[in-house]
């Protein structure tokens, strides 16, 4: 039986009502339920279809230390390889066709929200932070040749008239260009989910923007409850398509062993890794996104224990490539990419699985089937859904 049957489907009517029940419950219902809008949403193939037809921009400014780091518009297969630490929400540029856009830093004070997250760490000197952008990322170890600071471009020279919706990394635009083009949808994504205006914007989003993504992807977003103009979006919005256009098909490649997540290695101790290296190879994240991205696309299985909590970005960059993802769900924020048989809490439980696993590929390859469908849905079909949603009923407001 397709194990997506097995789980029970919440009519949207009675989400609501979800905020009522105890937490562990709730997160039971994470793993064990699935909204009905799951099997209502059109697919991700019309998704992407319709979404193409709108002109879209993802905007950062130079001096956020990740992310994409390469001259404006640069073809997205090559913008995304160029990140400077992690491939972030890279169906914007892949999926989308979305233009990307590296900016220096606005005089205009809303553009220094950046500085809550920084400036929260006793002793951060800003000015330092700011040079960051004057040096190479990595010293050119994993294959960058210019500054980001030399790459970007003023606010000002971005024809912001050509596009109909706009995606920041923080608030990357002041608000003197956002009430110039109010024809556009502007959609705010904080590079720090934890600060008090990313809180805040979760029931309204900062400043004069219409949309604020939250960083999360659970299946029922009702504790807290969030606002009519912000809506859950991973900060890894990635699809399976996104990764095959990067990397190539991932079903023609030989996979075995496990990728464990950086902490789960961490507490391994010699004994642990060398029970796991009887089903395999050992990875996990070293080195550049071509150098995890390999290592994932071999790996059989995706594995988190302990640590935490979580966003889960690893996971579902994990379950995109391929990977089926098992583990510990208390060592997450959200629960929302496991299945049922998918848990784990202890080394011999994690062994006894996997080897159950090994033993039944066709119960596997449904199961890690399962798994991608819900994580497309939670971090593709459904944000691009209600951006669309909300796109559409922006034309209908009257200009700023």
């Amino acid at each position: 039986m397709d194990p997506l049957q097995r789980l029970a489907r919440i009519p949207g009517v009675l989400t609501p009502f979800l905020a009522l029940l105890p937490r562990p419950v709730l997160d039971r219902l994470e793993i064990s339920c699935l909204p009905v809008s799951f099997d209502t949403l059109p697919s991700a193939e019309a998704l992407r279809e319709s979404a193409r037809k709108l002109r879209w921009a993802l905007v950062k400014q130079s001096i956020y230390p990740d992310l994409y780091s390469c001259p404006p518009r640069t073809p997205a297969r090559e913008a995304v390889l160029s990140t400077i630490q992690r491939m972030g929400p890279a169906a914007f540029l892949v999926d989308l066709q979305a233009d990307f856009w590296l900016v220096r830093e606005d005089f205009a004070p809303e553009c220094r929200v950046w500085e809550e997250s920084v400036g929260s760490h006793a002793g951060t000197d800003l000015r330092k932070f700011r040079a960051e952008q004057d040096r190479v990322p990595h010293g050119g170890r994993r294959g960058h040749q210019r500054t980001p600071a030399q790459d970007a471009v003023a606010v000002g020279e971005v024809p912001w008239e050509r596009y109909d919706i706009v995606v920041s990394v923080d608030v990357s635009v002041p608000e003197r260009i956002l009430r110039a083009h109010p024809r556009i949808l502007w959609v705010t994504l904080p590079a720090d989910p934890g600060t008090p205006t990313a809180k805040a914007g979760w029931k309204r989003p900062p400043f004069s923007w219409d949309v604020n993504l939250t960083h999360l992807h659970r299946r029922f977003p009702v504790r807290p409850g969030l606002g009519p103009r912000t809506l859950e979006c991973p900060y890894s919005l990635q699809s399976p398509q996104t990764w095959t256009e990067i990397f190539g098909p991932a079903e023609k490649l030989p996979r075995s062993g496990c990728f464990l997540e950086t902490q789960t290695h961490a507490a391994l101790d010699s004994d642990g890794l060398a029970e796991l290296q009887t089903l395999g190879p050992v990875g996990r994240p070293l080195g550049s996104l071509p150098d995890v991205a390999r290592t994932l696309l071999a790996s059989r299985y995706y594995v988190q224990m302990t640590g935490g909590p979580l966003t889960g970005n690893g996971q579902i960059e994990a379950v995109m490539a391929g990977c089926l993802a098992v583990g510990n769900p208390a060592s997450y924020v959200q629960r929302s990419l496991f299945l049922p048989g998918l848990e784990v809490d202890s080394r011999p439980s994690l062994l006894a699985l996997l080897r159950g696993l090994e033993a039944d590929p066709a119960r596997r390859e449904a199961l890690r089937g399962a798994q991608q469908s819900v994580a497309e849905y939670l971090c593709f079909r459904r944000p691009l859904h209600r951006l669309l949603a909300l796109r559409a009923g922006h034309l209908q407001k009257s200009p700023r």
